[in-house]
């Protein structure tokens, strides 16, 4: 038997599947474009427009299908139940009251034109005997009691799909902002695992744990984004993290522009590397499906990895999907091209990407108030485009204690009581313990409960002595000013 006929069926399967790719391409491409999914829940005028012509079409084809079925009566004035009310009370409940409305108005033009072509109307009967004898036509009268009915049928289920759709509009920016934080502890319990099993195995071979390299990747992007922001900041840093975690030997991080176009010029270099080539197949599939991708990928065919010149090929993403740089390695030990190495390589460019982020949108606060937590300015910038979106509160408290032992333990004891949620940060100030906690999606009668809850305990541990006794009491809540002037003021008010 020849090698050829002991070729494995899924080779060949693979083979042919390769031959057939640029036709399947085209064909995929072409389907995609011709039937290219419209938003019909966004706010932007082709959404708008797009909800109108199908609110349009959908009366029409179904007065269309009621003519058919009922010449006689269309409407169904005469008869036990109006079906067609349905649809003008449906796409209200899923567009709101506007698009109700335009539908009534599409059954009300309707029937002037079906009335113009006499198909609806007063019949002779109810015209008069004497006209109906005299073979007069009968006039046609406007339903007007009927109409009205079907508009105000139409503008209660508009009115309620609107209240049920600013809900859901504030549950989801709720939600994103909960899954945003949730993805973020994921990612710090992940690095947090890793960096005890490396703490384990090379604490004797390495000077610096993955933690401490971490921690200073994050503040050398931070440092450099504040003073002077910059596509790829700490890039050279960023290639050593990696070279101590992944084993890298050859790799280079090219910027990405605006229009998604890689730059051929590498911003930092690990090795000596060869000439950019954008037509290499790991860089093709790795922008098309905007993830990491390695030479053992399945999804990539057989003659696309004898071609292509790189084992790994990771796009460098922010928070918002946004492509701003690509890591590409060309050479790296044998054995680290595994499972754990790619999950931990992903997980680190994550990071990198998260304090790009963090440096970009906490610029100004850092300027501000130059000793404020990078997490609390964070934080800080996503929950006040929150309140500017979908009105949600969150809001700052500040507790300034004094310096006498009572007011020591009490500062501690209120530190203790940090929820998960929330973002503290302390700091001494003129022989002052200053303790500022974020309520994120807290009001003012979330505040009141926090503030009870620091009672509560106050009375416990101390008898029945007040906050006020301990603490000076400052808030503010987010929305009613830019970020940094909120934030230097809390601090301003709490120095005084």
């Amino acid at each position: 038997m020849s090698k050829s006929d002991q070729t494995p069926p899924r080779a060949r399967s693979n083979s042919g599947q390769t031959a057939a790719t640029p036709a399947a391409d085209f064909r995929r491409r072409f389907w995609r474009r011709l039937f290219a999914r419209i938003d019909t829940d966004g706010a932007s005028p082709r959404a708008a427009l797009w909800r109108g012509v199908e609110s349009i079409v959908f009366v029409l084809l179904t007065l269309l299908l009621s003519q058919w079925i009922a010449p006689e009566d269309p409407f169904g004035i005469r008869a036990e139940f109006p079906w067609i009310w349905m649809v003008p009370a449906i796409l209200a409940m899923r567009y709101g009251s506007a698009i109700g409305v335009v539908s009534v108005l599409t059954l009300v033009a309707g029937w002037y034109g079906l009335a113009h072509w006499h198909l609806v109307g007063v019949t002779a009967n109810m015209a008069g005997p004497a006209a109906a004898g005299a073979g007069m036509q009968a006039p046609e009268v406007f339903p007007q009691v009927y109409f009205l009915g079907g508009l105000v049928l139409t503008l209660l289920c508009g009115q309620f799909a609107e209240v049920w759709n600013a809900r859901s509009r504030r549950l989801r920016a709720i939600n994103a902002y909960l899954d945003e934080r949730l993805t973020m502890l994921t990612k710090n319990h992940f690095l947090l695992r890793l960096s005890h099993e490396r703490l384990e195995q090379d604490l004797l071979s390495k000077p610096l744990t993955l933690r401490e390299s971490l921690d200073r990747m994050r503040a050398l992007t931070l440092d450099q984004n504040r003073h002077a922001p910059a596509r790829l900041p700490a890039a050279e840093a960023f290639l050593q993290i990696l070279v101590q975690s992944c084993q890298l030997e050859v790799a280079s991080v090219h910027a990405c522009d605006e229009q998604r176009q890689i730059s051929p010029t590498p911003a930092a270099t690990l090795g000596k590397t060869s000439e950019f080539s954008a037509d290499d197949p790991l860089v093709r599939h790795s922008l098309e499906f905007n993830k990491l991708a390695h030479v053992q990928s399945e999804a990539i065919s057989q003659s696309g990895r004898n071609q292509s010149r790189y084992l790994i090929c990771a796009p460098l993403r922010n928070f918002d999907g946004e492509l701003f740089g690509l890591l590409l390695v060309e050479k790296l030990p044998f054995v680290a091209l595994n499972e754990d190495a790619l999950q931990l390589l992903s997980v680190l460019i994550d990071y990198y990407a998260d304090g790009i982020e963090m440096g970009l949108s906490t610029r100004a606060v850092l300027q501000q108030v130059p000793e404020c937590p990078p997490q609390l300015a964070v934080d800080m910038v996503r929950l006040h485009h929150l309140k500017r979106s979908t009105d949600i509160d969150s809001s700052l408290v500040a507790l300034v204690f004094g310096d006498d032992e009572t007011s020591r333990d009490m500062f501690e004891q209120v530190r203790r009581l940090k929820r998960a949620a929330d973002v503290i940060w302390s700091y001494r100030a003129d022989g002052r313990n200053v303790l500022i906690s974020l309520l994120p999606l807290a009001g003012s009668a979330a505040v009141d409960g926090y503030l009870m809850r620091i009672e509560s305990v106050s009375h416990a541990q101390f008898g029945n002595k007040f906050l006020s006794n301990f603490a000076e009491i400052h808030t503010a809540h987010l929305g009613r000013q830019q970020v940094p002037q909120l934030l230097a003021n809390l601090v301003e008010r709490c120095a005084v």
